[in-house]
């Protein structure tokens, strides 16, 4: 292929491409984030489609880049359009999945804030069986900096016949003096200075930053799809002309 801009058209689609790549494990990433914390509060079993569809586009972003590489590389208009159509339907089940997870968002906060419910329930259970909603409310607050699900009178409030008790120690802030772990316990249980902010507001905050994220990547790869596409149909229609230019030659 003749010509400087051309030369330069091939290599700038394929370091294009190389970016593509990068963002298809970028997508990936972020989506295998977003649906893990979904799992991880109150052991969500629902939410995860548009998750799944983004790290199968992932996967294929990272295919279609590859592609693209080669028919750059190769100089081949035929595969340069290949590429551009691919592009172009990526980029519409993007916009698919993106319409999808903002129209089930508030269904799946919805159901996350009953099951975060119940298991505020089983965690003031006494059973040994309940084991793991404690230590599942342990970790939540403890990270979070929360207590229950709207303050720490949730610990104290009778739910279905359960007596009420004291919030648990994960729910007082981090003491950095040098006392023993039992005396900072037990002065913080006696005081009674637990955070006050319900860790329901934080946990939703959360998935939204995590799904906000996701929705930033879409849209930054999105502008580099439709870069791509103009690269893969410029350095097809140069290929081509300078192909003419020859023959008539």
């Amino acid at each position: 292929m003749e010509g400087c801009g051309s030369r330069c058209i091939k290599y700038l689609l394929i370091v294009f491409n190389g970016l593509f790549m990068i963002f298809g494990i970028v997508i990936i990433a972020t989506a295998c984030v977003d649906m893990g914390m979904i799992q991880g509060f109150a052991d969500m079993q629902t939410g995860h489609e548009t998750d799944a569809v983004l790290i199968a586009v992932g996967v294929l972003i990272i295919i279609v880049a590859a592609f693209g590489c080669f028919g750059a590389w190769k100089e081949s208009p035929k595969l340069l359009y290949i590429f551009a159509g691919l592009l172009i339907i990526i980029i519409l089940l993007e916009l698919s999945v993106g319409i999808a997870a903002a129209a089930l968002r508030p269904q799946i906060e919805e159901s996350m804030k009953a099951n975060l419910r119940k298991s505020f329930i089983n965690n003031k259970s006494l059973r040994e069986e309940d084991n793991d909603y404690r230590a599942f409310w342990d970790r939540i607050q403890s990270n979070l900096q929360c207590c229950g699900i709207t303050g720490p009178n949730d610990y104290r409030a009778n739910d279905r016949g359960q007596a009420a008790i004291n919030p648990t120690y994960s729910c007082c802030p981090p003491d950095n003096s040098d006392k023993s772990a039992e005396i900072k316990r037990s002065e913080c249980l006696n005081a009674g200075s637990y955070y006050e902010q319900g860790c329901e507001d934080k946990v939703l905050s959360a998935i939204h930053s995590a799904g906000m994220s996701v929705i930033v990547c879409g849209l930054l790869f999105c502008f580099l799809e439709v870069a791509g596409i103009i690269l893969a149909l410029w350095l097809a229609h140069a290929i081509k002309t300078q192909g003419k230019s020859r023959d008539t030659a």
